[in-house]
């Protein structure tokens, strides 16, 4: 019995040694596949709800309550990165008793702003209202009638949607105008009417 001992020790030894080496590979490789896949899955998920937010917020469309001297005065929804030109055109454009002088058109738009239009005659400057604080507004330079394209012919006092449209009719058949005079040849437009524009208009 010692003989046979002694005859296969170094096969038994060796089978032994071979199946320790494979549970413990296999051991090893198990626990380096589950580990670290959790915490990664669980990043990727963090990172992909971060974009899904990001892009949500960049997305988000403003409200802005339009008042004073506006064609349509309204509570109005705009998209971001909008100005106070464009709350303007939303509302209709300027009614013919605003002054555009009162208004800092350039000025960005924000989330539950209030953009009053002043009328010509109101005493100071009238304020742009932004989330219940007031900023004030600046001087806007004159619409050059020859290069304004429609949506900035609407922010002159009075010019709405139609006029606009005759104005640039009338420059693509006609050539540009010369003076301010000239305007009052644009169907719509009285010698009266390019009088009360004369500050708010240049053709240079």
């Amino acid at each position: 019995m010692l003989g046979k001992w002694q005859a296969y020790k170094k096969y038994i030894i060796g089978v032994v040694a071979i199946v320790a080496a494979i549970v413990i590979f296999f051991f090893t490789q198990n626990q380096e596949e589950v580990v670290p896949s959790t915490p990664v899955v669980a990043k990727e998920e963090a990172t992909k709800n971060d974009a899904k937010e990001q892009e949500v917020v960049s997305t988000k469309m403003l409200i802005v309550d339009v008042k004073g001297a506006v064609n349509k005065p309204g509570v109005y929804e705009l998209a971001p990165d909008s100005r106070v030109k464009d709350a303007i055109i939303k509302a209709g454009g300027l009614s013919v008793e605003a002054d555009v002088k009162l208004l800092n058109m350039a000025q960005k738009v924000t989330d539950e702003m209030v953009v009053y239009a002043g009328k010509a005659g109101e005493e100071g400057m009238v304020p742009v209202v932004t989330n219940g604080s007031e900023t004030a507004s600046v001087d806007h330079a004159k619409v050059n009638i020859n290069t304004a394209d429609v949506a900035t012919l609407q922010t002159i006092p009075g010019i709405g949607a139609t006029k606009a449209q005759a104005i640039i009719d009338y420059r693509e058949k006609e050539g540009l105008f010369t003076t301010n005079a000239d305007l009052s040849k644009v169907s719509g437009i009285g010698a009266k009417t390019v009088e009360r524009l004369s500050e708010h208009i240049t053709v240079e």
